[in-house]
C-alpha cells in the first residue's frame, strides 16, 4: 500500500514539474542585444559618421506551434505619440519571420544613419532587409540605445508582449548634473513611454518594438 502510493505520488510530482517546466519555456525566450562592431576601423569610421549599430541574438528556443515576430515603431514629440508604424503585416510576418529553428546565430539588427533633420533606419529582421526615413532635429546627440536593457547578456523576456527593442533618442539632461548627459535611464527606470517628456523633457524620440507571438 505504501509502495503504491509512493508510486502515485512520484508520478504527480513529476508531472507538476514537467508542466511547470514546459510552462516556463512557453512564456519567456532568452534574447541579447549588442553594440558597434568588433573591428576598431569600423569603430572609427561609425563614429565619424554618426552611425548606430545594434543586433539582437536569441538562445535556448523552445516555443511549440507556429510562433512569429512583429515590429511597430513609436515616434513621440514632447510626449506625444505622432506616428505609430507597423513595420510589416501579421501576414508577412507569419510567412518570413517565423520564430521556428533560432538559435544563437540567428540575428536582428538595427543600423542608424543620420543625415541633416532625416534618420535612416536600416533593418535586417531575420534577413528580411529594408529601409524607413524618420524626420528628427538637427542635434548631434541622438543616440540608438537596447531597450530591451539586457546589458549584453542574455536575458528572459516575455512572449505575447510587445517590448521596446530599441530606442533612438535624444538625451535626458539632470538638472542636478549639468553638463552630463543620460540615456540609458528612459529605459531602465521603467517609466512609460508617453511620460518621457514629463519626467526627463525628452523632446524626440523613436521607439521600435516586437512581439514574439505564439500561436
Amino acid at each position: 500500500m505504501n509502495f503504491t502510493r509512493l508510486i502515485i505520488l512520484f508520478l504527480i510530482t513529476t508531472n507538476i514539474l514537467s508542466f511547470e517546466s514546459n510552462g516556463q519555456t512557453m512564456d519567456s525566450i532568452s534574447v541579447k542585444a549588442e553594440y558597434g562592431f568588433k573591428n576598431e576601423e569600423l569603430k572609427m569610421l561609425m563614429d565619424i559618421e554618426q552611425v548606430d549599430y545594434y543586433k539582437v541574438t536569441f538562445q535556448n528556443k523552445q516555443l511549440e506551434g507556429n510562433p512569429y515576430l512583429l515590429f511597430t515603431t513609436m515616434e513621440y514629440v514632447k510626449g506625444v505619440l505622432i506616428k505609430k508604424d507597423t513595420l510589416v503585416s501579421q501576414d508577412f510576418a507569419k510567412e518570413y519571420l517565423k520564430f521556428k529553428n533560432i538559435d544563437s546565430t540567428t540575428v536582428l539588427s538595427l543600423v542608424t544613419k543620420p543625415k541633416g533633420d532625416s534618420i535612416t533606419f536600416h533593418y535586417n529582421l531575420l534577413g528580411v532587409q529594408f529601409s524607413k526615413n524618420y524626420k528628427r532635429i538637427v542635434r548631434d546627440d541622438y543616440s540608438l540605445r537596447d531597450g530591451l536593457v539586457t546589458n549584453e547578456s542574455y536575458k528572459s523576456i516575455p512572449v505575447n508582449t510587445m517590448l521596446p527593442l530599441f530606442v533612438y533618442s535624444l538625451p535626458y539632461e539632470d538638472p542636478n548634473q549639468p553638463g552630463y548627459l543620460f540615456y540609458c535611464a528612459l529605459t531602465a527606470d521603467g517609466v512609460a513611454p508617453d511620460k518621457w517628456w514629463d519626467k526627463y523633457k525628452v523632446e524626440h524620440y523613436i521607439i521600435v518594438e516586437m512581439k514574439i507571438v505564439s500561436d
